[in-house]
């Protein structure tokens, strides 16, 4: 099934950036199920300018993270990941692919995985990537329940054309353990001696460790490294894992790490950003590092950890969203990480940077104005072809109440050190307990994304609860040129 919608592109002019120019994102005609919150599109010129919010997912239920990838070998190929209420009980991994830039939308549903002498169902934690080669992989965790036996491993999808997709198979995890907080990257860097190498990391709960699976033969055999292990006696987390890949092929690695304390997950409500590199393909790991502290927002317990957004009880994990500059710029081989910070007051989104490969860290940087005061989370940040640095977050600035949000992006031309003005991308408000959640809190996920569709197209994706009913993925971004 393919949906059209109607949009509005909201017109934003920048004076350090020049050149006229269409929005990617083209005119469609109103859906009769969903109706459109936005009016026919305007025409998007001069630019930069705001590409119009277009809807991803599909159906009336509920749907939750938004990672986001452009495929390399196809420009306006793009695919959204999302745990996805639409495709049933049982199979709750759904993924939207665009072959026209955003237009058009067609969803597919994760297959049940039949491995280990057991049918797994699709859980959740959406992941997606390409190849170089125009490859779509698209993956999750997926879970087996039995008398209080609970296991989880990370089932994996190819698909060349983005519309037939292979049987899932395992990527990550042995069939009798808990894999959890998942990510994947894959090595789109032709010079790269693992060029389209796929990799996968998850969390292992039984006994804690960071394990890295990588395929070198597009997603058919997997081998398995421990990145970082915790001690027998300690009490600690390890969660909210990000990575991406160097053009020389080094593999970086980011997660949260934190001592817990009784009901409270992180004691003194504190996060540890840890980091880790491979030189080998993913077959060893340098010892990890701490690269930062950040407080999250106090009042945590068992059932809602990590944080919850002020004013609700929305739970908002922390991911240090990796990038790296593969340009050939003045910044080359910079590495980024956007998270959110608690100020005490508020939840501010900021970048940090490293110029040495990750042995240390620069001081955060805000990605809004520093007078802001309202709550900003949900942070994601990727690295243009050319270096620039896109970042997209959840922004309540417009809400005097501090409770609805809207998608807000900021970039970056002097490696992290400073952010153009900020850039609404949508004027819908998302009301953060409208989710459609069915269970006894509202749920957004742990994550939205972003991406570059080459040099000049930032696009981004988050939930959007703008319709009063339930949480969708909307897509929208920025055009530069």
């Amino acid at each position: 099934m393919k949906i059209r919608l109607c949009f509005i592109a909201i017109l934003l002019c920048l004076p350090l950036w020049q050149a006229a120019g269409q929005s990617r994102f083209s005119d469609g005609q109103a859906s009769a199920q969903r109706p459109s919150p936005y009016q026919p599109s305007l025409t998007c010129s001069p630019a930069p300018c705001v590409l119009p919010p277009t809807l991803a997912s599909e159906g009336t239920s509920w749907v939750g993270f938004a990672p986001t990838a452009a495929n390399p070998h196809r420009p306006g190929q793009l695919i959204v990941g999302s745990e996805d209420g639409n495709c049933g009980e049982f199979t709750q991994l759904g993924f939207h692919v665009s072959n026209d830039g955003g237009s058009t939308w067609s969803t597919t549903c994760m297959g049940f995985l039949n491995e280990f002498g057991k049918t797994w169902d699709p859980g959740g934690s959406p992941l997606v990537g390409y190849d170089l080669n125009g490859s779509a992989y698209i993956a999750g965790y997926y879970q087996w329940n039995d008398n209080l036996i609970y296991n989880s491993v990370v089932g994996l999808e190819k698909s060349t054309d983005g519309v037939t997709w292979s049987t899932p198979i395992s990527a990550l995890g042995t069939g009798s353990s808990e894999i959890s907080y998942v990510s994947l990257a894959v090595d789109q860097s032709a010079g790269s001696p693992y060029a389209n190498t796929v990799y996968v990391l998850g969390v292992n709960d039984g006994p804690v460790q960071v394990l890295v699976s990588r395929s070198r033969d597009g997603g058919t055999t997997w081998n398995t490294a421990q990145v970082a292990a915790d001690e027998p006696h300690q009490s600690t987390a390890e969660y909210d894992p990000s990575l991406v890949v160097g053009k020389d092929g080094t593999v970086y690695a980011a997660w949260m790490h934190c001592v817990q304390l009784g009901e409270q997950f992180c004691a003194n409500n504190t996060d540890y950003m840890v980091f880790s590199k491979s030189s080998d393909g993913g077959a060893t790991w340098s010892y990890p590092r701490l690269a930062i502290a950040v407080h999250e927002v106090p009042g945590q317990c068992g059932c809602l950890p990590f944080g919850v957004i002020p004013n609700t009880n929305v739970a908002t994990l922390n991911t240090p969203a990796l990038g790296v500059d593969n340009s050939g710029g003045p910044y080359a081989g910079r590495l980024y990480a956007s998270l959110y910070e608690w100020t005490g007051t508020q939840m501010r989104v900021v970048i940090i940077h490293s110029t040495d490969g990750g042995t240390t860290w620069s001081k955060p940087v805000p990605v809004a104005p520093r007078g802001e005061t309202h709550d900003q989370f949900f942070p994601w940040l990727s690295v243009s072809p050319t270096g620039l640095v896109g970042v997209s977050w959840f922004d309540r600035r417009n809400d005097p109440a501090n409770v609805d949000y809207q998608a807000y992006a900021a970039i970056s031309s002097d490696g992290g050190e400073s952010f153009r003005p900020n850039v609404q991308l949508t004027t819908a408000f998302s009301n953060p307990y409208d989710t459609g959640y069915n269970v006894d809190f509202n749920f957004l996920g742990y994550y939205a994304g972003n991406t570059w569709d080459g040099p000049n197209y930032f696009v981004a994706a988050w939930m959007d609860t703008s319709d009063g009913i339930s949480s969708q993925d909307y897509i929208g971004g920025i055009r530069l040129h």
